[in-house]
């Protein structure tokens, strides 16, 4: 059941996500992505959204994603990119298989929110970067904790958990980045056309010191 229910995710994914794509996303992508360069290594990368906006200048490009599913679909994608020579890992955010310091960007897009273990995918993150490295977010991320929104994001988060594939309402992505030692340069965005639950949005990077 559970398989059957991610297919079905993978499959409607790109469909449902269209709008916000439109309205945002698209255009953080092109901003975040499009001046990579060197070795990079992306985690969770779905169905492929991030393919069409990295740079030539990759010369090596890793793409993790856990789920079979959503691997398939972006095995299909990856034949028709210009980066069709990249990499196709299954591997998780909490255990990359790549060796230390070897990566210069490492790539999270709509993913930290529904890692097993947030703390751990970001010591892996911290550990695969070379020193001055970056890792490229856009994440949504809790709402001010005195705020009615934070209210409505805890009290749905059990729910949501269940109908999103482990997707977190409530989780302090900046704060948690800090704590495991980079050095934050975000901004505070809306993530419009999504439900308000999930609006709050962290654009920008984090450096490996």
């Amino acid at each position: 059941m559970k398989l059957f229910y991610h297919s079905l995710v993978a499959r409607f994914y790109d469909l449902t996500m269209q709008k916000v794509e439109r309205l945002c996303l698209n255009r953080w992508r092109i901003e975040l992505l499009s001046d990579l360069d060197g070795v990079v290594l992306e985690v969770g990368a779905g169905t492929g959204a991030n393919l069409q906006h990295y740079s030539q200048n990759i010369s090596r490009l890793i793409l993790c994603e856990p789920d079979r599913s959503m691997r398939k679909k972006l095995e299909l994608k990856l034949q028709n990119s210009p980066h069709h020579t990249a990499e196709i890992s299954p591997c998780a955010a909490e255990r990359l298989n790549v060796a230390d310091n070897s990566i210069d960007h490492l790539v999270s897009t709509l993913v930290l929110c529904s890692v097993t273990d947030q703390p751990q995918s970001m010591r892996e993150a911290f550990r695969v970067l070379k020193p001055g490295g970056k890792l490229v977010l856009m994440e949504h991320v809790a709402a001010d904790r005195n705020s009615r929104l934070y209210f409505w994001q805890h009290l749905w988060q059990p729910l949501w958990r269940r109908a999103a594939c482990n997707c977190h309402l409530t989780r302090q992505t900046g704060q948690l980045l800090e704590s495991a030692g980079f050095d934050l340069h975000t901004r505070a965005e809306i993530m419009r056309g999504a439900p308000s639950v999930v609006s709050p949005m962290i654009v920008g990077y984090a450096i490996r010191p």
